[in-house]
């Protein structure tokens, strides 16, 4: 069975470990992807949520609505009050808290781990201090077990939090493509548990690759359109000149590797300056994905191309590769660890949907974090 069948047959079959629901509270919830298969997995229900950004507040709540959301800045007097309240009052045991990576991560080259933003933290255990909730999952950056701020690691800063609450802590890094997930998506993960000893789960050797997860769709070029709900490339825009540039680019290499004319450049002619190396480079059917980040149809973005085919050889004798375009939304859906049908908001656009794929935790890696908290 190809991999992304196997995925959609789990996501309908699911069954749930146990018959008590237990209620928790979501800080910091974008679209809650993360959160996916929490409910029909563990029986773990969201009753309190807390999002800034308003039309993702509004995403979450059509994905989980029985929660209370608080669409509001945490950091505003009142706002932490209101949702320790709310946290009491419906009764919820555990938390899980995605603070802004931003300041945090490499893929910002105006990161500042100073900032009010990265302190958000902060805000996350005075919440544990006054709830007292039986586990914890905070989830970030990697960069976050490296960061420094006053001389220490603000992971560790976190860790030594808790520990002196009393819970039992463990914590890492750890890549979501060991889990089930076909992108290569490294996170800083922090448990705690009330009661007992926790541990993180083992990631498994297995890689599903891009061949297995997205090989089998229809071949797009931009601007067209297949028969599959969300494979869609009809509305990218790469200039014609890009997409040469491209198809001259083989599976997994950057075009700024090419020979001119096909390598990247200024309208002016001048050579291309490119932040990152990644730029105008295509992924590696025989790998996991890279990670997905908020700019996926951004030619210069992070390895943002499609990983292609070869089709043959140009009237110079120089080879050539299909797909010259960024992944549709249903290839983001699965390397996101996401089945075909997920429920996508109708009114959510298609910068939306992306900057959800590119700020999200893998659904499975959270899955598996919490199964092995909680069980």
């Amino acid at each position: 069975m190809h991999w992304h069948l196997f995925n959609n047959k789990i996501f309908k079959l699911q069954k749930k470990s146990n018959n008590k629901q237990e209620l928790y509270t979501s800080l910091f919830t974008s679209g809650g992807i993360h959160e996916t298969y929490l409910a029909k997995e563990l029986n773990l229900i969201s009753a309190v949520s807390c999002e800034l950004i308003e039309r993702r507040a509004h995403w979450y709540k059509e994905m989980y609505p029985q929660t209370e959301m608080v669409c509001d800045d945490i950091t505003k007097p009142g706002v932490l009050e209101h949702l320790i309240k709310l946290h009491k009052e419906k009764g919820c045991t555990g938390l899980i808290a995605s603070p802004v990576c931003r300041d945090f991560t490499l893929a910002n080259t105006k990161r500042n781990p100073n900032s009010k933003r990265a302190q958000l933290y902060k805000y996350v255990l005075e919440f544990v201090r006054r709830t007292r909730p039986n586990w914890i999952v905070i989830e970030n950056s990697d960069q976050m077990m490296k960061v420094r701020v006053d001389g220490k690691i603000v992971a560790m800063k976190i860790v030594d939090e808790l520990k002196a609450m009393g819970y039992y802590v463990d914590h890492g890094v750890q890549d979501c493509a060991g889990f089930n997930t076909p992108q290569h998506r490294r996170r800083t993960i922090i448990i705690a548990h009330k009661y007992k000893q926790c541990y993180l789960p083992l990631s498994s050797d297995k890689i599903i690759t891009l061949r297995e997860a997205i090989g089998d769709l229809p071949i797009l070029e931009c601007g067209q359109k297949s028969n599959i709900k969300r494979h869609d490339a009809s509305m990218f825009n790469w200039s014609a000149s890009q997409i040469a540039i491209m198809a001259h680019t083989p599976s997994g290499k950057s075009a700024q590797d090419n020979k001119p004319p096909f390598r990247p450049c200024n309208k002016d002619g001048s050579p291309c300056k490119a932040r990152f190396k990644c730029a105008f480079q295509r992924r590696d059917w025989n790998d996991a994905c890279n990670t997905i980040l908020q700019d996926s149809k951004s030619i210069s973005g992070f390895r943002t191309c499609h990983p292609g085919n070869f089709i043959g050889y140009d009237k110079d004798g120089l080879p050539l590769y299909d797909s010259c375009r960024p992944l549709t939304i249903l290839e983001l859906l699965r390397v996101t660890g996401l089945p075909d049908n997920f429920p996508i908001p109708t009114w959510a656009s298609d910068n939306l949907i992306r900057q959800m794929m590119g700020e999200c935790w893998a659904p499975k890696h959270c899955l598996e974090v919490i199964r092995s908290l909680i069980s």
